[in-house]
């Protein structure tokens, strides 16, 4: 288990603004807490934090004031917008005490059941173990080459390095291996025939080029016809 040194300043201010200003100069506001001790609020170093996280490090040990705290990532905090990091939480730990903590998953394939057309349905990414801090594995791996359609694998089916053991129920599905299901949308009855044999409905219909000629004869000409002109009477 690898363990990682991270400098760490207690925080002065509070509040949200106090937050950005932290943040705009390349710190992460965080808080250490736990063990039955005072929180503390503290800030640290973006950078140095992500090279944590690249690094896996499970254990942290917090430099303050001179001083060393083991602790481990109990939270992170995101901005679900622009992926910013927010807020990190840490606990302290004993070195000698068992702790629960959750562990991901690695998944060793592909099974048979893929093979022959299944599906791997996932349902758990990270399973919650107990163990000392320094015994923490970086991963818990399932091997499902063997495993054939509608096979499935529980909590209580994992095998773990020795001193550590699964602290979630021993029932809880991890993973399983599902038929491939075609999704077939019945058509509605009688909605075909009517696709192909319905006509729009006519709204209106242009009349034919010489309908429109000998209907506007007739117009044309009681237009364009004087009246006759009446002959004056003799006297």
């Amino acid at each position: 288990m690898q363990t990682y040194e991270l400098k760490a300043d207690r925080r002065v201010g509070a509040g949200s603004r106090d937050s950005r200003g932290l943040r705009l100069g390349g710190r992460l506001p965080a808080n250490l807490c736990g063990k039955g001790s005072e929180s503390l609020a503290l800030h640290v170093s973006v950078k140095d934090f992500e090279d944590l996280r690249k690094k896996h490090a499970r254990i942290v040990m917090l430099q303050i004031d001179g001083g060393s705290n083991a602790a481990v990532v109990h939270g992170v905090a995101w901005d679900t917008m622009s992926q910013e990091l927010l807020h990190v939480d840490f606990q302290r730990v004993n070195m000698s005490e068992k702790i629960e903590i959750e562990v991901s998953i690695k998944v060793k394939g592909p099974s048979k059941g893929e093979i022959a057309g299944g599906i791997l349905l996932v349902q758990m990414d990270q399973v919650k173990v107990r163990c000392l801090p320094l015994e923490i594995p970086d991963a818990i791996e399932i091997d499902v080459r063997n495993l054939d359609l509608h096979g499935s694998i529980h909590v209580r089916d994992l095998v773990m390095q020795t001193g550590v053991e699964a602290a979630d129920d021993a029932g809880a599905l991890i993973l399983s291996i599902v038929e491939k299901v075609e999704v077939v949308v019945a058509p509605v009855p009688g909605a075909a025939a009517d696709a192909t044999t319905a006509e729009p409905e006519l709204i209106a219909k242009a009349p034919k080029k010489d309908d429109a000629a000998a209907d506007a004869a007739p117009a044309a000409g009681a237009k364009d016809k004087k009246p006759d002109a009446k002959k004056p009477e003799k006297k």
